[in-house]
């Protein structure tokens, strides 16, 4: 009688089991069993909470940064400078673990590479927020409705998507930067354009990247959201949806962007370390942040220019863009092969 019981519950409890699973559910479970996914996105979420809590993180904790004379310059590189007037590019401290201080060295102007390259986290931690969401939030939208309403919509919004995907992002970041800091020492009257200048410069000069990348960068992310959308809304969920007479609104927010979501997420993930390299390019040749801001770019270049007195100082920004970038172009595959049906087990 008991193995007549337990046999009559198997199927019952392999069918509870059954519904609840879900894709997202079956995602999930395929995520984890990538240990490089998996790995990169911890990288990713400690180079977040060392972003966010970088003042607690530093060899000088709640203090500044930039000030060559400051916190972050070596003692014996200020007894320098007051006693001897010795120029700054004989400043840089090997690496040493004493007292945990200066472990990374520091640079041609004394100050701490860990505390540079921490906060330099938060530079590239921001354009790939920024200009993955700004990508993510325009892209999606403008796809959606391409693609929902069609015929000459369609037409028209992506002729403009396509004539924009002609102008070559890189240059125009390059040109927009050049003019608006050209206009750094010269805009005095109170104006728009003065006023963009005054808010990119207390943003570090961050602003007008903000602005180009999403601005820019959206438009893969409306291709691909267009041809989503016109796959999603010929299902028969779609058209059960409007011969109930439901709302375009309803049918976008409630049948087509929850389908169209997961690949956007997973391609809005591999786009993110194509922000973060023009960034630091940016930075790298001058146009990026403003000094002393620290940025991996700009700790490259110091770096790159007493390469062969002190090359210990190009590792730590070096390797911090190399991890960042391959982290999220791992953790990029791996959503990418979890959200694909064909690849799970």
């Amino acid at each position: 009688m008991a193995a007549a019981t337990d046999k009559a519950a198997q199927p019952v409890a392999a069918t509870v089991d059954r519904r609840e699973r879900s894709p997202l559910g079956d995602a999930f479970r395929q995520l984890l069993k990538n240990k490089v996914a998996v790995a990169s996105g911890l990288f990713i979420i400690i180079l977040i909470l060392l972003a966010v809590f970088a003042d607690y993180f530093n060899a000088y904790a709640l203090q500044g940064y930039s000030d060559a004379l400051g916190p972050n310059q070596p003692p014996y590189a200020k007894q320098v400078l007051q006693d001897n007037n010795a120029r700054p590019g004989v400043l840089s401290q090997n690496p040493s673990l004493e007292g945990f201080v200066y472990w990374l060295g520091a640079d041609n102007l004394g100050r701490d590479l860990w505390t540079r390259t921490l906060y330099g986290t938060r530079v590239s931690i921001a354009v790939a927020l920024v200009a993955g969401t700004v990508s993510l939030v325009v892209g999606v939208v403008y796809g959606i409705a391409a693609g929902y309403w069609g015929g000459r919509v369609d037409d028209i919004m992506m002729r403009i998507v396509d004539f924009l995907y002609g102008l070559p992002l890189l240059i125009v970041v390059i040109l927009v930067q050049v003019y608006f800091k050209s206009l750094d020492r010269t805009s005095e009257n109170a104006s728009l354009v003065s006023y963009l200048v005054d808010i990119d410069q207390a943003m570090g000069g961050m602003f007008f990247i903000f602005v180009i990348l999403g601005a820019l960068s959206w438009l893969s992310m409306a291709r691909i959201a267009r041809g989503q959308t016109l796959s999603i809304k010929e299902k028969e969920f779609v058209e059960a949806a409007k011969s109930i007479g439901a709302r375009p609104q309803r049918i976008i927010f409630k049948q087509i962007l929850p389908n169209i979501l997961g690949p956007c997420l997973v391609q809005e993930t591999l786009e993110i370390p194509g922000y973060i390299l023009t960034e630091a390019f940016l930075s790298f040749i001058g146009l990026g942040v403003n000094a002393p801001t620290p940025s991996w770019g700009i700790m490259i270049n110091e770096a790159f220019q007493g390469l062969r007195s002190h090359p210990y100082a190009l590792v730590p920004p070096a390797v911090a863009l190399t991890l960042t970038v391959l982290a999220f172009n791992f953790l990029g595959d791996g959503l990418r092969d979890a959200f694909d049906p064909r690849l799970r087990e």
